[in-house]
């Protein structure tokens, strides 16, 4: 008998336990429950804006962005239009993004599904005007990946749950912030004048192999085969400074690593031949090619001159393609490319991957104090 109220009691210390578990999920936010199971900083970041600022000027593309900017603006209503808007010091706004879907990470912002189809239409020509070809299309992807999960669960997935957001005014002669994305894409710029800075974006995806306008994509298959590419034309003795482990690992600049430093790791460019050194470029180009050509040759101007100083590192198999983590560190750059499969997977089909400017991440050389 004893036995057995122990038992009993065991039994509904454990439905009690669980019941509060519940209570607690339901009350709690879905960023708080995410940070305390998954160990995710989602924080503001801590940058300290300048509260005024000098005019700068501005060129063509600048003005090109600005000018579609307003054009979607002035479509919105009044509530639409106060859901998309921000102060340009609103830090918890400028960090808040995620490789997490919405019901984990609740974004801030205009939801996709709360637009008209004028409306989307006129985001879409914005987001040509700010990425190029590539980089629309990349973002294409993204949505048609999306659309592949199931809706209605408590993750929360589906295009129409992607936002766009507005820190500050466009202006071509002022600083604001231009926000896009959802689950696994983050398009986070920052624009003062006639410069723009892409930094950070984040990229990659889930799924990874889609089926778009009747044909099969992989959706990294470029940066992968180049950085396989590079890794290969290595020869055994460069690849053992450039191969750091045989397992890969995970994103150590992904959301909520605002200020975080990584020491560069691999070979460096000036430890490479001429083909070699343009291998790493063209697979630098296969992520920033997702910007405007006009601020991508800039970005690229300063990339190249900074070559020698940059390095390239690679953790996990070399024969498997899309496996294995990979890191390009410069001064002025820092790329990675994190698998979320195991190696022992048949595809890999869930990757998360991070650009950051070191130097400039959310514009702080121009608008920190």
């Amino acid at each position: 008998m004893n036995r057995f109220i122990r038992r009993l009691s065991i039994t509904l210390a454990g439905i009690v336990f669980l019941l509060a578990l519940v209570t607690a999920c339901s009350v709690l936010s879905p960023r708080f429950m995410t940070g305390l199971f998954f160990g995710v900083n989602t924080g503001p970041v801590e940058l300290a804006i300048k509260e005024s600022f000098s005019p700068r000027e501005s060129d063509a593309k600048t003005d090109a962005i600005v000018e579609a900017a307003f054009r979607f603006l002035n479509s919105l209503d009044a509530t639409q239009r106060l859901a998309v808007s921000f102060a340009f010091n609103d830090n918890a706004q400028r960090s808040n993004w995620s490789n997490f879907p919405e019901g984990m990470i609740p974004r801030g912002g205009l939801r996709l599904g709360q637009l008209t189809s004028q409306q989307r239409e006129l985001l879409d020509a914005l987001l040509a005007e700010v990425m190029s070809e590539k980089g629309l299309l990349n973002i294409e992807y993204q949505l048609a990946g999306e659309d592949t999960f199931p809706k209605g669960s408590f993750n929360k997935y589906g295009t129409e749950l992607f936002y766009v957001a507005f820190l500050g005014e466009p202006s071509k002669k002022l600083p604001w912030m231009f926000q896009f994305g959802g689950h696994h894409l983050a398009i986070n710029t920052t624009f003062y004048g006639s410069q723009v800075t892409f930094s950070p974006m984040l990229t990659g995806g889930q799924p990874l192999h889609i089926e778009y306008q009747g044909k099969k994509i992989f959706v990294t298959e470029e940066e992968t085969f180049a950085a396989q590419a590079l890794l290969s034309s290595l020869t055994p003795a460069q690849q053992r400074i450039a191969i750091r482990s045989d397992k890969p690992i995970d994103l150590l600049l992904g959301p909520g690593e605002y200020g975080t430093v990584v020491a560069p790791e691999g070979i460096k460019g000036s430890d490479m031949d001429v083909a070699q050194r343009q291998l790493l470029i063209k697979l630098i180009e296969t992520r920033l090619g997702f910007i405007n050509e006009d601020d991508f040759v800039a970005e690229m101007t300063t990339i190249v001159a900074e070559l020698d100083e940059t390095y390239f590192g690679w953790w996990g198999p070399r024969d498997k393609l899309g496996f294995a983590y990979f890191r390009v560190t410069g001064p002025s750059l820092i790329l990675e490319y994190a698998p979320q499969d195991e190696v022992g997977d048949p595809i890999t089909d869930h990757s998360h991957s991070i650009y950051r400017n070191p130097k400039n991440d959310y514009g702080s050389t121009w608008i920190s104090q």
